[in-house]
């Protein structure tokens, strides 16, 4: 059975893990017949000054107008940590960020305030959250919801997201507005990764 990797590599052991993790998916491109590159040991790259990655390791996937990207970063000044893997397709502008996951019950105890559709499907699937408290109408509709709730039945957890001149080490997409459908694991079982690369693209592509 193939297995996910989730949260930072540290030890030595999860280093080799990771490598295999990387190998992997260098396997599953090549293939596929998908264009890629890694970036496994990025150092001394710094977005904020003082601020350094002692670890920084990406895969990225070329799937037409979208990026399938695999990412792990640690900032040991900040103790903070990064990982996830996600589809992610450019916009021409991002008014209104937002955050759309499914719903749970325990989502009604968070402080956060959670936006309602007015449309009952929606609002009894997935929990909304949005800078501006704001709903965009063209990402969040039941057509769209009804795509990523189908998808969440094999592979979890994951979140709709937009992203406004996001600022990424990642040259795809810093600089750029962009829709993501994103987990918080690398997606390395190849049935599920074939899933999400075909499924995923098709709800990204339907949004316009």
């Amino acid at each position: 059975m193939e297995t996910r990797t989730t949260g930072m590599f540290k030890s030595l052991g999860t280093s080799i893990m990771e490598k295999a993790s990387i190998d992997k998916l260098e396997d599953f491109a090549k293939g596929k017949g998908i264009k890629y590159y890694t970036n496994s040991s990025l150092k001394n790259y710094s977005l904020v000054k003082n601020e350094r990655y002692s670890s920084s390791k990406f895969v990225v996937f070329e799937l037409q107008n979208l990026f399938l990207i695999f990412y792990d970063s640690y900032t040991p000044k900040a103790f903070t940590s990064s990982t996830y893997c996600g589809l992610f397709k450019k916009m021409p502008e991002c008014k209104n960020e937002m955050k759309i996951s499914k719903r749970y019950w325990l989502d009604n105890l968070s402080f956060r305030k959670r936006l309602k559709s007015g449309d009952s499907y929606i609002d009894n699937k997935v929990t909304i959250f949005s800078e501006n408290n704001e709903i965009d109408r063209f990402i969040l509709n039941s057509s769209t919801i009804r795509k990523y709730i189908e998808i969440t039945k094999r592979i979890m957890p994951l979140e709709i997201v937009t992203i406004k001149n996001s600022m990424s080490v990642v040259s795809e997409l810093n600089g750029n507005n962009l829709i993501a459908l994103k987990s918080i694991d690398w997606i390395l079982d190849t049935k599920e990764l074939e899933l999400f690369i075909e499924k995923g693209s098709e709800l990204l592509n339907s949004i316009n």
